[in-house]
């Protein structure tokens, strides 16, 4: 591929449904249900309605507990590959519905859930799976697609805005010993008429997964993919190792947008078990993952699970409440906007200025477009403390940072490099030894059309 086709790829950019999911950045997954009572991570689709009894469950508390933990909406597993569904449906009676022992089969934990992130000031999204191992038209073909979309018309319909849809991966044979080919254009076509503003995750072309319970990060993180990635190229799948370079797709011609979320429970497992009581990730393993995600052109899901009760364990609630605060001394302030100025090799135009950089909006900054090796300085009168760079693209005109540069003044004055990063995307978070310097100088070496930033910090 010639210049010009790595600018084609540059021009790709995200619906207006991934640029507002790209700002949701860190939050969580809430998975609970007839696992959680069986202690299993994949139910069989048996497990009897009545033995669902989750007597101290209360929304509300998972909904402060999220807020409290730093995130900024919550996913919820409505149905598992089990098959029981965690609201008032009239599609089947394996259900809540079917819960004497719980709130008198009248329980509606999507709805309760739905209501207390409105009210924490989160947004809320639902996780489906359309594998189901207890619904009998499974394997049967329209019949089940007919199933299916009714369960999505009352999610999509009865439960308010809903910022993510998850239709999980995974695949298997139902209570029949038969598999199920999925309408998928049929399913994306009803989201998107009931929820135009929802992205569709998993099995769908808004967001794509790490496509494990772990997660390797990439050296190159691409929001911009070829487009054969999604249509079924066994080459090139969500665990490749590249899947943007230049190098990866110097032969096409086709792309789409298709950004990563990183998914990974907090425990071994999605689900609560007793087993698994200290496996839960550490503060610091969470704050590498941030890093690999948020930090890295990527939103990042964790997985959080309540017992049986419906109360999160004493370990996780603390484990996450210091990450939280961990998270607002590292970024809860900006050296720039504080105490800084900024400089540059030149703008397109005032309309372009650096200055637009100090506030995180649609205004961004632009270089000449025959600039060869563009930079940002950052100036303070007198030197200052800083261990994180954080830079952010105008990702509403598409990605297209390739490399950069983050240099320092040593003893001499001159300035010498600390730093080299690849892309940059929504948000790249540089992690610097701690430095004291009145002088930080940002080069950006390898682009596949002219940059445009829209936000830079310093902390």
């Amino acid at each position: 591929m010639k210049e010009e086709g790595f600018r084609i790829a540059a021009g790709v950019v995200p619906s207006a449904q991934q640029l507002k999911w790209q700002q949701y950045g860190y939050y969580g997954m809430i998975s609970f249900g007839m696992n959680t009572m069986t202690g299993a991570e994949w139910g069989d689709g048996f497990a009897a309605p009545e033995s669902f009894w989750p007597e101290h469950l209360d929304t509300d508390e998972w909904a402060a507990f999220a807020k409290e933990a730093g995130m900024s909406a919550l996913v919820f597993t409505a149905k598992h590959f089990d098959g029981f569904c965690l609201w008032q449906t009239e599609m089947t009676d394996y259900s809540l519905k079917s819960c004497p022992n719980w709130r008198d089969g009248k329980g509606d934990i999507v709805a309760d859930l739905a209501a207390s992130c409105r009210k924490a000031g989160l947004a809320f999204g639902l996780y489906v799976s359309p594998w189901d191992k207890h619904e009998k038209t499974y394997g049967t073909g329209k019949a089940y697609d007919d199933f299916f979309c009714g369960l999505l018309k009352e999610l999509l319909t009865n439960y308010g805005e809903i910022f993510e849809l998850w239709l999980d991966c995974r695949a298997g044979t139902g209570i029949n010993g038969t598999g199920q080919q999925f309408d998928l254009d049929r399913y994306h076509k009803l989201i998107r008429s009931l929820q135009p503003d929802c992205v569709i995750a998993g099995l769908g072309p808004d967001v794509r997964w790490n496509g494990g319970n772990r997660f390797t990060p990439r050296r190159e993180e691409w929001s911009v993919v070829p487009e054969r990635m999604y249509t079924g190229d066994k080459k090139l799948t969500f665990v490749s190792p590249d899947l943007g370079s230049r190098k990866t797709i110097k032969k096409d011609e086709s792309f789409l947008w298709y950004p990563l979320e990183v998914g990974v429970p907090m425990r071994s497992g999605w689900f609560y078990n007793k087993e698994a009581d200290y496996s839960s990730k550490t503060k610091d393993k969470l704050w590498k993952l941030y890093l690999d995600s948020v930090g890295s052109n990527a939103n990042f899901m964790l997985g959080i699970s309540p017992d049986k009760q419906g109360k999160f364990h004493e370990v996780d609630v603390s484990i996450l409440k210091a990450f939280s605060k961990d998270l607002k001394l590292h970024f809860g302030y900006n050296l720039i906007a504080e105490r800084g100025s900024l400089a540059c090799s030149g703008s397109l135009s005032e309309f372009y200025d650096v200055k637009n950089l100090t506030e995180d909006n649609d205004n961004f900054w632009m270089p000449p477009q025959d600039a060869r090796a563009p930079y940002i300085d950052i100036v303070f009168e007198e030197p200052e403390l800083f261990d994180k760079l954080v830079l952010k693209e105008n990702i509403r005109n598409g990605q297209r940072i390739e490399a950069f540069e983050v240099m320092l003044p040593d003893k001499k004055n001159k300035l010498r490099t600390v730093y080299q990063g690849t892309t940059v995307g929504s948000c790249k978070i540089c992690s610097l030894d701690a430095n004291k310097a009145d002088r930080v100088r940002i080069v950006f070496t390898s682009f596949r059309d002219t940059p445009q930033l829209k936000f830079i910090s310093l902390n």
